[in-house]
């Protein structure tokens, strides 16, 4: 689903912000009360976390995340 390992994830701040916007989505479908839409913004805010902060690994390839090869 998600590569992981791709160089653009490198810097922390991108994975930090990718699950804050998560999170905001979450807030935003929570005050709007939509019971589908909070589970399936729960489920992906829920997916970043695991993916981008918790099995997190840095590519090996030497890459510097740059954008730049």
């Amino acid at each position: 689903m998600l590569d992981n390992t791709h160089p653009w994830f490198r810097p922390l701040y991108r994975r930090v912000l990718i699950v804050a916007v998560c999170f905001l989505w979450l807030v935003l479908e929570t005050i709007g009360e939509q019971p589908l839409w909070q589970i399936i913004s729960f489920a992906v805010l829920a997916y970043a976390i695991w993916a981008l902060l918790w099995k997190y690994e840095p590519p090996k390839d030497g890459s510097s995340g740059n954008g730049n090869r």
